[in-house]
């Protein structure tokens, strides 16, 4: 690694919380004083995990200080310690200690977020909107290095909605971001369009209510009709299959995709749904249609056989 790298910055950071930081210059700032991050891209811990860390705190206090950026007067943005903090209001605190790093540019904060949640935990563990996310943010490392052009073309082909079969050039910058995951270039570019998708399809990938190759194809339309399609889907309690998401982005891609076309093609995949669960195709005979029902419409065929068959299983 090279000492000058955005990941080295960051680790000298944190270092400091361990050698070069004494306890008593480590100030205790108000938690209502410290907001969010803005779009922070990773899930707070939940369940047993947070129980634990909040029990820690109420027990020990928080060990580690958090990191945040001064925004303002006593108006602070959180960079690393979302879940410390929020652990920390759960058991009652009011304050944390905290590490305040000035004339930070949002780049710079940006990259404190991603690299130290990174050290906490490995790219294995992260959601696939989160992997999106540090994913996004070494494409735009290599962007600006000047190493993408191989990258660029595969992103650029998923964006016209292409489908990549082979690995057509393999080249040291996406094979290293690749490689540096443990991932192949079509996930990481398949991953990379999890970014397009709105707050809620990507809790939707995250949860596994879609799978992540749906989301892959819902990204490709704009944003309001996500919006439009997320809220449809929910009333109907309708699950988005993979066919679904193809349809939709095949109407988007022929300037037909609107409002009403996404509520008609859901709508009527449930009428079709309902009707092949209502009804069963049985053959009956011309021979028995001759012997007793040769005078009869199909509506009064019916209410022969349900009659005779209540009676039958009666006796």
């Amino acid at each position: 690694m090279k000492k000058d790298s955005p990941r080295r910055k960051i680790a000298d950071a944190v270092d400091l919380l361990i050698d070069d930081v004494n306890e008593q210059t480590v100030p205790e700032i108000a938690i209502d004083d410290i907001r969010e991050f803005n779009d922070h891209p990773f899930h707070l811990y939940e369940g047993q995990r947070l129980n634990d860390m909040v029990e820690s705190i109420k027990a020990n206090g928080v060990l580690t200080p958090v990191i945040i950026r001064s925004i303002g007067p006593r108006q602070y943005e959180m960079l690393a310690g979302h879940n410390r903090m929020n652990a920390a209001k759960i058991a009652g605190l009011k304050t944390v200690p905290s590490i305040i790093k000035d004339e930070l540019t949002d780049e710079e904060a940006y990259i404190y977020v991603i690299e130290t949640n990174l050290m906490q935990r490995s790219f294995n563990d992260l959601y696939p909107s989160e992997k999106a996310v540090v994913l996004a943010m070494q494409r735009d490392k290599v962007s600006n290095q000047g190493k993408r052009s191989d990258i660029l073309r595969e992103i650029k082909a998923l964006d016209s909605g292409e489908v990549i079969e082979k690995d057509e050039i393999v080249s040291d910058s996406r094979g290293r971001i690749a490689k540096e995951y443990g991932l192949s270039s079509r996930t990481v570019a398949r991953l990379l369009r999890i970014n397009k998708l709105t707050d809620n399809w990507k809790l939707a990938v995250d949860n596994e209510a879609i799978a992540l190759m749906t989301g892959v194809e819902i990204s490709y339309i704009p944003k309001k009709m996500q919006k439009h399609l997320f809220k449809e889907s929910t009333e109907l309690n309708r699950k988005i299959s993979l066919k679904d998401a193809q349809e939709i982005k095949l109407l988007h891609k022929s300037d037909e995709l609107t409002e009403v076309e996404i509520s008609k093609l859901l709508i009527d995949k449930e009428k079709k749904k309902i009707q092949e669960k209502t009804y069963r195709n049985v053959k009956v005979s011309n021979q028995i249609i001759g012997a007793y029902f040769l005078e009869c419409s199909d509506k009064e065929v019916e209410e022969t056989i349900e009659k005779a068959l209540e009676l039958y299983f009666k006796k």
